[in-house]
């Protein structure tokens, strides 16, 4: 079911750090800023659109594109600061732009890092971080689905973002028509697939002797088939973060478990951001 909020309605941009910020935001309460994945195609919208309706009952949600995706800023170089601290940077940039003290975020993949920074830079600033399928010292290998990420780089064709969807969400039923269309244009918008290379996960710091400074709790999501990042780091990332808690959903479940089990996933993010 789509969201009551259109994504026109929600449109916001601002410039940070001479940056353009593409972000949707709805909802009242303690901020939640939201962002993506790194594969190609990723943007905020889509990645949490499901989840947008339960989310803004409780919270002011900002879903922001980082650079390199969606529809912020293209070709932005990091200028060889590591992506956690680069993008950690212009979240608290744009919390301060609108006013916002103590946030809390929620980071998907590639960019949980980025999450995870903003709590042990900016520790005042910071409730409760969610990521997904993120483990601090996990470096997955040549795994099915980032194989079929670089191949869909390298030739954006509608067969390969098939089967990069095929490790992204197994359940066949959730590769909609509209869902692989929708992702297709994202990934194809001008610009994008050249930018995304500066904004690439192998660009994060090394963040596992860093974490141990981490006060912010943590809930750490996954799913039992992410063919694109093995829920086994669930383990690795029990052990790295100080205070954590993690839920896998099983039945595979792959890579999007918001879109995948929106209405589980917003009760669990709402009480876990809220007691």
């Amino acid at each position: 079911m789509e969201s009551k909020y259109s994504k026109e309605e929600t449109d916001r941009f601002v410039e940070i750090d001479g940056i353009r910020l593409h972000y949707n935001e709805a909802g009242d309460g303690p901020a939640l800023i939201c962002t993506h994945g790194g594969g190609p195609g990723a943007n905020a919208w889509d990645n949490t659109k499901w989840v947008l309706d339960a989310l803004a009952e409780n919270f002011r949600v900002l879903l922001v594109d980082m650079p390199g995706f969606g529809e912020s800023q293209m070709h932005v170089s990091r200028q060889d600061v590591p992506m956690d601290i680069f993008c950690a940077r212009l979240k608290k940039g744009l919390a301060d732009h609108l006013g916002l003290g103590t946030v809390h975020l929620y980071g998907s993949s590639a960019f949980s890092a980025a999450a995870l920074r903003f709590g042990i830079d900016y520790p005042g600033r910071v409730g409760r971080i969610v990521i997904q399928a993120y483990a601090p010292s996990q470096h997955p290998g040549p795994t099915p689905g980032l194989k079929a990420v670089g191949a869909f780089a390298k030739e954006p064709t509608p067969a390969n973002m098939e089967a990069m969807m095929e490790q992204f969400t197994p359940n066949p039923d959730l590769r909609t028509p509209e869902a692989l269309a929708a992702r297709f244009r994202a990934a194809n918008r001008p610009d994008h697939l050249a930018s995304r290379t500066e904004m690439n996960a192998g660009s994060n710091s090394d963040l596992v002797e860093e974490l141990r400074s981490l006060t912010a709790k943590v809930l750490v999501t996954w799913g039992n088939h992410d063919g694109m990042i093995p829920v086994a780091g669930v383990l690795a990332a029990l052990e790295e973060i100080p205070d954590v808690q993690a839920h896998v959903w099983g039945g595979n479940s792959g890579h999007f478990v918001a879109t995948e089990h929106p209405a589980e996933f917003a009760r669990l993010v709402t009480d876990f951001l809220l007691k």
